[in-house]
């Protein structure tokens, strides 16, 4: 179909496509257009508000409605594959060209054209330690000792780095525990293992 012979019209249904693109509601890009495309409403909220106005010239150029938005989509497709061969042809080179890091640019640029990018969130405990003064804190609060000094941390930090080290070596079996069995007043403890001591 081509352009309407009536510039309102024609200035009606493109107004109508690039809303409904954005994303805005019916009525009110249908009624906004209209006023937008130079008509006036002549009675608010009656039979000749804007909106009822609106829907009856809608009815006449619909079908240049759905003829621009197909023109819109078909650009559109046109847009992304485009891109997408482009960064095919930039993968490949750079492939040939042993550049690695352009290569997987390339594919992360070519999935987030493509919108299959899945993007990774994670979530952080507030109460788990953050940093070493942190978790020799936990360790000797489990422990009964809640104001420990410096050389307490130091301590409770070598000893969780020694039962750490074993435990990756082969040391300690995941069915084996910690317990505490006694501590003294300055957070040094004796820690019993089940079935073997430390």
């Amino acid at each position: 179909m081509p352009v309407l012979p009536n510039p309102r019209h024609e200035r009606y249904a493109r107004l109508i496509v690039e809303a409904l693109n954005n994303g805005e509601p019916k009525p009110y890009s249908t009624s906004r257009a209209y006023v937008a495309a130079g008509y006036t409403a002549k009675n608010p909220g009656g039979r000749g508000s804007a909106q009822a106005a609106s829907s009856r010239l809608l009815y006449r150029v619909i079908n240049r409605v759905r003829e621009l938005q197909h023109i819109a989509a078909m650009n559109a497709a046109e847009t992304v594959e485009k891109m997408a061969r482009e960064l095919n042809e930039i993968q490949h080179e750079a492939r040939a060209d042993k550049a690695h890091a352009a290569a997987v640019s390339a594919v992360l640029g070519k999935a987030k054209v493509l919108n299959i990018t899945v993007e990774k969130h994670e979530l952080v405990d507030s109460k788990a330690p953050q940093n070493s003064d942190d978790i020799a804190r936990q360790l000797l609060a489990d422990v009964g000792l809640h104001e420990p000094d410096e050389d307490a941390k130091q301590r409770a930090l070598q000893a969780y780095d020694t039962m750490v080290a074993k435990s990756f070596a082969g040391g300690l079996s995941h069915t084996k525990t910690r317990r505490p069995s006694r501590c003294d007043g300055r957070g040094l403890c004796v820690l019993r293992y089940a079935g073997r001591k430390a």
